[in-house]
């Protein structure tokens, strides 16, 4: 997909989001930003409150929280760590200073950000599956609802550490109001890929369908009401969790990489001979709707959300993705600043609004794949996976095999670069994981100035505190 077009739809046609969240989430703090019902969900306003729920209210409370979790920040702070977006907003410098001058801070909105949603959810998932309207379903259907959030809760951990690396995150116990200890990174990346294999093994047991409604966005590029394309997510998944592990810079797990390409040679396995751009984009979608009463537009747009010098410069000449940069008027704060824009930013554009993007898409397992088989010495099948991005999404000239590691390294991260920009962390990750997030990169021409380098987000204040100062993550 051009890399503007990959936004968030996981709204649609079943999330009443606040009354289901509060539904779903029975003992869990809920932090999200305001959500509203939306239109074409079935009112739960007759619900009373400590009634039974309906598994249906559970479950799209759950994924109206992942969607929530993603919000604006999930793409932005990614992109901006790596030096490939700027946000010069007059009235909120923190996008700047937070990330180019002092680390950000725990206590605010940058800081606290990709944290407590995830937990929301996690919690949310534990206790669906001790409800009485999931105990009432088949057990094939307990095993479709069960694989489902559980791969979503895989999901969930990927995202957290994605954004605190080797801060490490709480691994989330069986009691929400136990305070369970921060874990360190290979072990909570362990822990979601045995999640993910229970997931799949229920998935494998399940229905041939999920025995709720899903919003439209898991229709929209591929049919993810289906266990049977919920197992290829799912492999997907695991398989870039055992990359993150295999690629881990602190405690590298050797045989990770191998793990890997076994679960992507699942999730790729119905890949078309050529690959086509419909194929990248297969995946679950999330998707917004700025019409009242849900009035939950897309994140994206905004006049602060621009690109770097150094990124619009080194795109490729001919990339097709090229085309999905334009001009912005130049805007220049606090000494940093941006003068172009992705198209799926511009907030002159109404119809962005509702525009979808994607939870994952079959693009980054091609790319996570590339990196096992570098990892495993494979570098004809690692050009093989980059090519099937590089000449249909950036439409350029297939790469000859690579002869090096490092070859096709930076032609993987080039990939992540132009493939991913505000919609995610996953550049700034594999620049953490092959060493290469540092003064030589960031002092490029056209990147920020700097005088800290912001590989990750801290530990929120929130947690700090409630653990009296003490967020040294354990085995």
């Amino acid at each position: 997909l051009p890399l503007v077009q990959r936004h968030i739809l996981i709204s649609g046609n079943a999330l009443t989001m606040n009354k289901y969240i509060a539904a779903a989430l029975t003992g869990a703090v809920v932090l999200m930003s305001a959500c509203q019902d939306n239109p074409t969900a079935p009112s739960q306003d007759r619900v009373v409150a400590g009634s039974q729920q309906t598994l249906q209210s559970l479950v799209s409370g759950i994924v109206a929280q992942d969607r929530g979790n993603v919000g604006g920040s999930y793409g932005s702070w990614g992109s901006i760590m790596a030096r490939d977006a700027i946000q010069p907003n007059g009235n909120e410098q923190r996008t700047l200073t937070e990330f180019y001058v002092t680390p950000p801070d725990p206590s605010d909105f940058i800081g606290r950000s990709q944290w407590d949603g995830y937990y929301t959810m996690l919690r949310a998932s534990k206790n669906l599956l001790k409800d009485a309207s999931f105990k009432a379903l088949s057990s094939g259907d307990q095993a479709a609802t069960r694989g489902f959030v559980n791969t979503l809760g895989g999901l969930a951990y990927i995202r957290l550490i994605e954004y605190r690396d080797q801060r490490g995150a709480v691994v989330q116990g069986p009691d929400g109001t136990v305070m369970d200890p921060i874990r360190q990174k290979q072990s909570v990346l362990k822990y979601a890929s045995a999640l993910l294999d229970s997931a799949y093994t229920d998935l494998q047991a399940a229905s041939a369908s999920v025995p709720f409604t899903l919003p439209s966005g898991y229709k929209l590029h591929g049919d993810y009401t289906l266990t049977a394309n919920l197992k290829k997510l799912n492999r997907g998944l695991k398989g870039k969790v055992e990359v993150m592990r295999a690629l881990d810079a602190v405690a590298p797990n050797a045989g990770s990489a191998a793990a890997a390409i076994t679960a992507l040679n699942i999730a790729l396995a119905d890949a078309p001979t050529p690959v086509n751009q419909e194929y990248l984009n297969t995946g679950p979608w999330y998707q917004y709707n700025p019409s009242a009463p849900e009035s939950t537009p897309n994140p994206l747009p905004s006049s602060s959300s621009l690109l770097t010098d150094n990124f619009v410069a080194n795109i490729m000449p001919g990339d097709l993705r090229a085309a999905q940069i334009i001009p912005a008027a130049k805007v220049t704060v606090a000494g940093y600043s941006g003068q172009w824009r992705l198209k799926s930013t511009d907030p002159t554009n109404a119809a962005l609004q509702s525009a979808p993007m994607p939870a994952v898409t079959n693009t980054e397992f091609f790319l996570l794949r590339a990196q096992a088989e570098i990892a495993t010495g494979d570098l004809l099948s690692a050009t093989n996976d980059i090519n099937a991005v590089h000449t249909v999404a950036g439409g350029l000239a297939p790469y000859t095999p690579f002869l090096t590691p490092a070859a096709a390294i930076a032609a993987v991260l080039y990939e992540y670069r132009y493939s991913f920009a505000y919609l995610g962390p996953q550049h700034i990750v594999a620049l953490r994981e092959y060493g290469m997030f540092n003064t030589t990169y960031t002092s490029q021409p056209g990147m920020p100035t700097t005088v800290v380098l912001v590989q990750d987000l801290p530990i929120p204040l929130t947690e700090i505190n409630a653990r009296n100062g003490d967020v040294t993550p354990v085995p």
